[in-house]
């Protein structure tokens, strides 16, 4: 019995649905981007793609990858200084943000990357890093930029993002350095799962200093004064009422490039869009959002302790239901279009151990075999859309079954006699066990009157006479 119930639950374990199994909506975005993906966010559902595993050049967006990995070695409250690392920047690519010998903080120095887009401020980060891990003070960028980039394509990787490769912190263009729609979806939903990364990625403005209101005697701290390069943003020229982020890029290889986030009524979506134009990078992600909105929700498809089924038992007890109610253990949520959810089936499966077969010939349904404990899985119930696999949850039995025996058969009628005998159901009973024991008793009154009228008859004869001879 524990065997079949582990066998049973391993298995509704491994049955988790597919959802790159699910058909898109039949739609055609009119998108400027070459390349393009909505997501959602908890689940990693693609809504809708268009060369999504098509090559791209990231360009700023890169920095996503970055603020990741710097928050996997840094404290937000640790101290930099700037050194001669944001010198001699490529043309092009100096922000002019930072200065030598100015103190900043980690926290600081994510703003700068993500709000600001600072490219000095990804190579700062990257020689921070590799001096922690490395140990070394004197580590140059030149030294450090292969060693951090492989820190970023590690982790690019494990989180799934395989035909991505970056070759620098902050998108400087080169041919090696390259992403996907799908890949940077996957990179961008890692971001938003850091609760601090989140919160840096909605911020319109900044507005403060380089340690972020820490006094540190004898530092250099500057003021600074940015607005997010993210148009799409509540107040930008682009705005969308529902963006939460998250980060633009652009070169000349690269085109217009932007990642955005957006949410609303219980739904998060990252979108991603490659090389388009400006307006379009902005139009596009605004069509991708609200085609996301517009045409799914998460929907409760089933929920716990749900009355699944009732069937009948196999030989049950003498006195108990001839069925048992089976009850769904789990609810679930899922992400659907609104067709899909118009179009959800489920089939119930029992335990072929549990279940027995009617014989040839009679028209009874399959009956379950007694005996079941109460909270026995005895199936599973599967919930389908468009032949795609949605939700499992196990099957358990309401109440607890028992079998007949001949021991179940005398404490029945035993308990039917105890629990009845003193009742007003009991009257017409009484009456005729009280007739019989009449009858009888009258049946021996009048046997008994027989055997003593026979008995006096005898005494009251006269003895016959003998003769004398007789007397001899």
């Amino acid at each position: 019995m524990t065997m079949r119930i582990i066998l049973l639950a391993f298995v509704l374990t491994i049955a988790t649905p597919n959802f790159t199994a699910f058909a898109q909506p039949a739609a055609r975005l009119d998108l400027n981007a070459s390349a393009a993906i909505v997501v959602e966010q908890s689940t990693g559902r693609v809504l809708y793609g268009h060369n999504i595993h098509a090559r791209r050049y990231p360009a700023s967006m890169s920095k996503i990858m970055t603020a990741i990995v710097a928050l996997d070695h840094l404290e937000l409250n640790d101290l930099i200084v700037i050194g001669t690392e944001i010198n001699n920047m490529p043309a092009g690519y100096a922000t002019n943000i930072h200065v030598v010998g100015e103190t900043v903080s980690v926290h600081f120095m994510l703003k700068a990357l993500m709000i600001r887009s600072g490219n000095e401020t990804g190579r700062t980060l990257a020689i921070e890093v590799m001096r922690r891990i490395t140990g070394r003070d004197d580590i140059t960028y030149n030294e450090a930029k292969p060693l951090f980039s492989s820190l970023l394509n590690q982790r690019a990787a494990s989180l799934g993002a395989y035909n991505t490769t970056f070759t620098n912190p902050y998108g400087l263009h080169a041919a090696q350095h390259v992403t996907t729609a799908y890949d940077m979806a996957i990179i961008s939903r890692a971001y938003m799962d850091i609760p601090v990364l989140a919160e840096i990625a909605a911020m319109r403005y900044f507005d403060g200093d380089g340690t972020l209101g820490v006094y540190v005697p004898g530092a250099n701290i500057r003021q600074y004064s940015w607005t997010n390069t993210n148009r799409t943003l509540p107040g930008g020229e682009f705005s969308h009422p529902f963006m939460t982020g998250l980060k633009t890029g652009f070169t000349t290889p690269a085109g217009h490039c932007l990642v955005g986030s957006a949410y609303f009524n219980g739904l998060e979506l990252v979108s991603v869009v490659f090389y388009s134009q400006d307006p379009g990078r902005w139009l596009d992600t605004h069509q991708l959002i609200n085609f996301g909105f517009t045409n799914f929700s998460f929907r409760e498809i089933a929920t716990p302790m749900y009355l699944a089924d009732e069937i009948y038992i196999y030989n049950p007890r003498r006195g108990d239901p001839a069925t048992v109610e089976i009850i769904q253990a789990y609810g679930h949520q899922a992400l659907l279009s609104h067709n899909e959810y118009a179009n959800i089936t489920r089939a119930i499966i029992y335990d072929p151990l549990l279940l027995v077969q009617p014989e040839e010939g009679e028209t009874s349904q399959p009956q379950l075999l007694a005996p079941i404990e109460e909270g026995e899985i005895v199936g599973a119930i599967r919930y389908y859309t468009g032949g795609v696999l949605v939700f499992e949850s196990p099957l358990v039995a309401a109440q607890a079954v028992y079998e007949r025996t001949f021991d179940s058969d005398m404490d029945y009628f035993l308990a039917m006699f105890t629990s009845n005998v003193f009742t007003r159901r009991a009257l017409p009973y009484w009456f005729g066990v009280f007739g019989v024991l009449f009858g009888i008793f009258g049946m021996h009154l009048a046997i008994s009157a027989s055997r003593r009228a026979r008995k006096a008859e005898k005494w009251s004869r006269p003895e016959p006479r003998r003769s004398r001879y007789d007397r001899r």
